[in-house]
């Protein structure tokens, strides 16, 4: 059902939907089938040519209710005059995106540009997405510089570019949240956390992080030093190997250094070593007495007083964020130096619907999702003057009258439309040169030597179904340090051993070797 205005849906949903990425092949359609779209869609550039706008169907993911007519024909004072190319927004309820785009192209309605959050590899493996190299250098000369070679390379596929991943930070990174008041009364060595950049450096600061932790606890035994980062399966995220390339599900990975032989990172003695960090932690009651369990999030528990802090994987900004959210003036200190992957950079972008007809137009219209100010602010924020205002320090925040329960847009989907860096900043007093450092970590940040691989799961789903089951098991006592290491991670090899790991892996490692022979 196509829609104007969709239903609100919660964010469970909205990372359940985020969580599938992986899932399909590093195939796609193949270099003629681009040529054949182009001359399929000759009579609609004639159309273009002859002064008439062509028309494309952008549908997009939303996950609030709003009313997107307004917002439509201000997009098309800019798209017709400026590319003569007439956009309908067709918003669809996020829960529900995936299956509907599906259901638009197999029943011939008309859908141009569709977008993916985490689910690339399955748009690619379906052969949803029209191959756009030809495109691009044509018709998408700004989006192409911004994007650079390296972020297009995560959505080619045997040498043809599928996508636009979207250009918003990707550099995130393992980060500990902690209380400021906790800092200054106990004279913490906060200043001592470096961006490690080696797994020694790494345990440097989990050593140091220790230390705090027997300040804090003796201090304030009723406290918990630390408590779940999330929850489903509960875990500290101390326990991810840094610099690893996890390849979409971690089931076969780069270790650091490695370009070509997968390892089970669940063998490794850094996963077990940073598992015997959570355990010892746990051991000194450290620990929050229900972490494998508990529903509450990390941000309750440090609102009520009851955590000195938590790791949280994020970017810039993060401790403005949680001080907002919580009332409680934290730091947010991060951990590692920046390791970037193919998952980190084409989990959102935006594609050309293999049932286009209108794919030069469609691409015209995305080059300037990537490269135009205007058009960007208004898919973000709405109409200046109705759904924002601009501040004295260069923010956007709400006009007079309008706040977040009244607004017919609010959005806060400034990640999402294209380039992030051309939008405003939100929230008058923020700090408006968190998009220059996103930019430049981006810039500064090691990437995987193996860019652009994903891998078609398809073959080994019911194994991976099976270590699914195995990894809720041990993983949460494992990451949150109620299990000892020593003694449960060789009956949890076992058990992935018995639910076919190294089929997947085998099979990952497979599709590798085919990639880089193709693509090296």
């Amino acid at each position: 059902m196509k829609m104007k205005k969709v239903a609100a849906m919660g964010m469970a949903a909205v990372t359940a939907l985020s969580m599938l990425a992986g899932c399909g092949s590093s195939g796609g359609s193949s270099s003629s089938s681009s040529a054949e779209k182009t001359a399929e869609s000759g009579s609609a550039q004639a159309t273009s040519d002859s002064g008439e706008a062509e028309d494309i169907v952008f549908a997009i993911p939303l996950s609030k209710t709003v009313d997107m007519s307004p917002i439509e024909d201000e997009v098309n004072k800019i798209t017709e005059n400026k590319l003569n190319v007439h956009v309908k927004i067709e918003g669809i309820s996020m829960a529900n995106y995936s299956n509907q785009v599906g259901l638009m192209m197999s029943g011939g309605e008309q859908i141009d540009i569709v977008s993916w959050i985490g689910t690339y590899s399955s748009l690619i493996a379906k052969k949803q997405l029209m191959p756009m190299t030809d495109l691009i250098d044509q018709y998408g000369a700004d989006a192409k510089e911004v994007l650079g070679e390296e972020f297009l390379k995560s959505t080619t596929s045997n040498g043809d570019l599928y996508g636009l991943p979207v250009n918003n930070g990707k550099a995130a990174v393992l980060n500990l949240v902690i209380r400021k008041d906790l800092v200054e009364e106990l004279n913490l060595p906060v200043d001592q956390l470096t961006q490690a950049a080696d797994f020694d450096g790494y345990c440097k600061n989990l050593d140091l992080i220790t230390e705090m932790y027997a300040k804090i606890h003796e201090a304030h035994p009723e406290m918990a030093c630390v408590v779940p980062s999330q929850t489903n399966p509960n875990g500290f995220m101390i326990t991810g190997v840094p610099f690893v390339d996890g390849l979409n599900d971690s089931l076969g990975v780069l270790m650091p250094g490695e370009d070509s032989k997968l390892e089970n990172i669940y063998a490794t003695s850094e996963f077990e070593k940073l598992c015997e960090y959570a355990y010892d932690w746990n051991q000194s009651g450290y620990v929050l007495e229900d972490a494998t369990t508990t529903q509450e999030t990390n941000n309750t528990y440090m609102q009520n007083n009851r955590a000195a802090t938590f790791f949280i994987t994020g970017e810039e900004g993060q401790a403005e964020q949680i001080t907002t959210a919580t009332g409680v003036d934290v730091e947010s200190i991060k951990l590692v130096e920046p390791y970037i992957t193919t998952a980190s950079v084409n989990g959102i972008g935006f594609g050309i619907s293999s049932t286009s007809k209108h794919p030069e137009a469609a691409m015209k219209f995305l080059n300037e999702m990537y490269s135009n100010a205007d058009l960007v602010n208004l898919l973000d924020w709405g109409i200046e003057g109705v759904h924002y205002e601009v501040q004295d320090d260069g923010t956007v925040d709400f006009p007079e009258g309008v706040d977040a329960s009244n607004t017919t847009y609010g959005l806060n989907m400034d990640w999402f439309f294209g380039n992030q860096f051309l939008s405003k900043i939100w929230g008058k007093g923020r700090d408006t040169t968190i998009y220059e450092r996103l930019e430049a970590n981006n810039k500064n940040a090691q990437f995987t030597p193996v860019m652009g691989f994903s891998y078609n799961s398809e073959p080994v789903s019911t194994e991976i179904a099976a270590i699914s089951n195995v990894t809720n098991q041990y993983l949460p006592g494992l990451q949150c340090g109620s299990l000892n290491p020593s003694e449960t991670i060789p009956e949890f090899l076992q058990a992935l051993d018995d639910a076919g790991i190294n089929v997947v892996i085998e099979e990952k490692q497979k599709q590798l070797d085919e990639w880089k022979a193709n693509n090296q």
